[in-house]
Formats: C-alpha cells, sequence, structure tokens
C-alpha cells in the first residue's frame, strides 16, 4: 500500500496516476482542517494546461487522518520543506518494510530525512512535472507527467505502468541534484514575476540563470557532488545553449517536456501571496555548500536575501530583468 503525506499539487498529481494505474492501494493521509473539504469531493481529476487531451480522473481513495504505517510499504512525502518537520514528529517508528518516497525539492529534505530515521530506506523521487493545485484533490499539470526514481525498487517503479506517467530509474541522489539546479531559476521568475518562457527567451533573464548556475557547479565541484540534469545533453551545452541568443532552450522545454507559454515556477506564487517559499533549501542550499566548502557564492547568497525579503510581502516589489541583473553586478 502507498500512503500519500501531502495533497498538494504534487500529492494529488502523483495520486490521481498512482490510482489510475490500479496496481497499488493508495491512501491520502488529511489534516484535520482539509478533512471537510476532501470528503465533498468524490474523485480525482488532473487537468492538462492547454488543452488537447482529456482530464485524468481517478476514483477517490481512502482518506485518513493516521499516520499508521502498519501495511504500508511506501510513505510519499509530498509536502513543502516548512511542514516536513511536522510530518516527521509525527510519524511512528518506520518499519523495516516501508521504504520513505521523498518527492520534495532539493537535497536539504533527503538530509533531514536521513537525520530524522537513520534506519529507514530513504528512496528520492525527483518530480520532473510542473503543477498546480486548482481545488482539493483537483490540480493542473503544465508540462509531460515524468519522475526519476533515485533506486532499483522495481515494484516502485512499475507503480505507475499505464497511467501515463513517464518514470526513469536514476543512480542515487544525482538526479535530485541536477533538478535542483533547474530550480535555481525558480527564484530569478520569483523575482521579477516571469514565467518559464520568459526566463529562457529574456537576454537578461537567461544571464542571470547562466550565471547563477555556473556559480552552483563551481561548488559542486569543489564538493565532489555528482548530478545528473534532467534532460539528455551535457551540462556545458545546456550552459551553452541558455547563454546564447538561440530560441532553442524555450524549445526544448516546450516540445520535450510539454512545458506551456504561460507556466510559471510555484515559487512566483508563494511570492505573490506572500508564503515562505523554497529559497533555502535551492539557492540557500548552494549558498551553505560553498561556505562548507571555501567556495564564494555571492550570487546566490544575494538572491536568497532577496527572496527571503519579499515573504510576507502583500504586494512585493519586482523588479525588472535589467534592474535584477544590475543589483547581481552581472
Amino acid at each position: 500500500m502507498i500512503l500519500i503525506v501531502g495533497a498538494g499539487a504534487v500529492g494529488t498529481i502523483l495520486s490521481t496516476y498512482l490510482v489510475s494505474a490500479k496496481r497499488e492501494t493508495v491512501k491520502i493521509y488529511v489534516r484535520d482542517k482539509d478533512l471537510a473539504a476532501m470528503q465533498t469531493v468524490q474523485q480525482l481529476s488532473v487537468e492538462h494546461a492547454g488543452g488537447g487531451r482529456p482530464p485524468i480522473v481517478a476514483p477517490k481513495p481512502t482518506l485518513t487522518q493516521s499516520l499508521s504505517l502498519d501495511g504500508v510499504d511506501y510513505l510519499f512525502l509530498c509536502t513543502k520543506f516548512r511542514n516536513l518537520d511536522e510530518v516527521l514528529d509525527a510519524l511512528p517508528p518506520i518499519p523495516p518494510s516501508c521504504a520513505i518516497v521523498c518527492t520534495l525539492n532539493g537535497v536539504g529534505a533527503l538530509r533531514r530525512i536521513h537525520e530524522r530515521c537513520p534506519t529507514a530506506r530513504v528512496v528520492p523521487m525527483t518530480v520532473m512535472f510542473n503543477g498546480h493545485l486548482l481545488e482539493p484533490l483537483h490540480a493542473q499539470i503544465t508540462t509531460h507527467p515524468i519522475v526519476l526514481i533515485g533506486c532499483d525498487d522495481n515494484r516502485l517503479c512499475r507503480a505507475f505502468d499505464g497511467s501515463g506517467m513517464q518514470v526513469t530509474r536514476v543512480a542515487g541522489e544525482s538526479a535530485a541534484w541536477g533538478k535542483l539546479l533547474i530550480n535555481l531559476a525558480n527564484a530569478v521568475c520569483a523575482l521579477t514575476h516571469t514565467t518559464f518562457k520568459e526566463l529562457l527567451t529574456h537576454p537578461d533573464l537567461r544571464a542571470i540563470y547562466v550565471a547563477v548556475l555556473d556559480e552552483a557547479t563551481r561548488v559542486l565541484a569543489a564538493a565532489g557532488i555528482p548530478f545528473r540534469l534532467p534532460m539528455p545533453i551535457p551540462y556545458r551545452l545546456y550552459r551553452r545553449l541558455v547563454g546564447g541568443s538561440t530560441r532553442l532552450p524555450w524549445w526544448f522545454a516546450k516540445f520535450r517536456n510539454g512545458l506551456q507559454s504561460k507556466s510559471y515556477p510555484s515559487m512566483v506564487a508563494d511570492v505573490e501571496c506572500g508564503r515562505q517559499t523554497e529559497v533555502a533549501q535551492l539557492n540557500g542550499e548552494i549558498a551553505a555548500l560553498g561556505a562548507e566548502y571555501h567556495t564564494p557564492t555571492p550570487i546566490n547568497a544575494r538572491i536568497v536575501s532577496m527572496v527571503e525579503a519579499l515573504q510576507g510581502r502583500a504586494h512585493p516589489p519586482y523588479v525588472s530583468p535589467a534592474d535584477l541583473r544590475r543589483q547581481l553586478r552581472l
């Protein structure tokens, strides 16, 4: 059985595809404050942005307010990082038969889970799709549905078979680090209130993103950390394409990953709504690693401070791409 903790966009999308596959029994953990709204929903549903494909609809699985792991083979953690400690505090001891599947962005969550549950088997699942929660148990996906699973667990890898979710097995945490590199762009978009398309086509945003990536990859090299980008090209080629003037990076993202022209990172919505963001687990991870390995990270550190300064503000003062580039001294 699979227990999903965190019924936001990621949890809802994964639950819908898992139930559609009909290979595993799925339960969704629900907090008290969300129970009434979810009880009124009759089914799971995931819409595809841009139309052209019918929504995926699946029966609503059992809702539970218990975090008991009796009979649970896979515990999917789909919460935000800010809620992770609260969930880990509430969990019973992890039985040997249960694996924790971590879907959170960055690698800080994996480290935290290992620290808090040192004997548990932890599986990194890198979520490559972009999605938004529209209503309880009703989400929209704005890219192709793809996950990377960092283990050789055949049962887990086949749990999505027949659902349309593309699953790729990868080695360890290398994909998580590769996704973190790509997600460093989220804060750039959040500060400028721009979309993925603008990030990959606007000259100033592209220059900023390349500088962020260059700084981050220097840190990973200093730390001896391998990474695998979530696209079938080497980093040097990706960096050259993003840093050039061709529109290939956008067309690649659009046609290979299904990215929509108006899609934006969730951090854009977090800043807009005054919520706490995950910048500390993304750009902040690079800054912390740089401090540990004596590698300067002024760009990522400055971005972290700028995003954190916007948190909780009703009307965030966004900056233009040109202004951001000047403030970062690029």
